[in-house]
């Protein structure tokens, strides 16, 4: 009797929630250094959100200005949040209302849960998240900017991102410019828990030197179906890196 009402009561595939496509969006503006703080490469980033319904937008390099200028456009119902990395006279170019700010931003279509979350990485770069209700699911993302090179601490910068990750509760999302070559040692290892969604390595996203890959959109196993592409634009000296998962 007992078991016979075990299966009666047993979750089906056919009352199991649905899943839900989360589309990401990795992108350097290169908002001071390819565009003197304009906010060229602002408007080309808000178009990209809006138009392919992104759900996490890590954004790298962005003066505080252009942050605002994409946040102020959004359509209701999403949530930002912005960490300072700098303070740079060029962000005060075209828009002197926001200051000299520069730093890094994260875009959510949800709601935020909680306050945003920095992390001081040991190179001095930042990453910055939050929890958010997102399709009517729970993650937590990120946006990340490391350090340039290994000789100026991206291996630790990696180990140090990592382990941060990994305490988070659920499933992450952690996406941006991690300045890291594939064969470096910290990519290996973030690989044995998250999926980049070019897991197949083959999209550039860095154009220089003959074009790299060093942006990454990282899942964790919550996750499933990875996928990603890379646009190219001549606002930045990044590629826009897209990319979606089922959870």
């Amino acid at each position: 009797m007992l078991c016979a009402l075990a299966m009666v009561l047993a979750p089906t595939a056919a009352h199991a929630a649905p899943r839900v496509l989360i589309r990401s969006l990795a992108f350097n503006l290169c908002g001071v250094m390819c565009s003197k703080g304009s906010m060229a490469p602002a408007a080309y980033t808000l178009k990209q959100i809006t138009r392919r319904s992104i759900d996490v937008a890590s954004l790298q390099e962005v003066c505080y200005s252009q942050y605002r200028y994409i946040k102020d456009r959004l359509p209701r119902g999403y949530s930002a949040v912005f960490t300072a990395t700098k303070t740079l006279e060029t962000c005060n170019n075209h828009d002197k209302k926001h200051g000299k700010r520069y730093g890094i931003a994260l875009i959510v279509r949800g709601s935020m849960i909680g306050s945003r979350h920095v992390k001081v990485l040991p190179s001095g770069r930042h990453a910055v998240g939050m929890y958010a209700r997102v399709k009517g699911v729970e993650l937590f993302a990120t946006s990340v900017h490391n350090a340039t090179s290994v000789a100026l601490g991206n291996e630790e910068d990696l180990a140090s991102l990592y382990d941060w990750l990994r305490t988070q509760s659920g499933p992450v999302i952690s996406a941006g410019d991690y300045n890291a070559f594939l064969d470096q040692p910290g990519v290996a290892r973030f690989k044995t828990y998250f999926t980049d969604a070019d897991h197949a390595d083959n999209e550039i996203t860095f154009n220089p030197y003959g074009g790299r890959k060093i942006d990454y959109i990282f899942t964790s196993p919550h996750f499933t179906g990875a996928t990603g592409d890379t646009l190219y634009t001549p606002a930045s000296d990044h590629r826009i890196y897209v990319g979606s998962a089922w959870l």
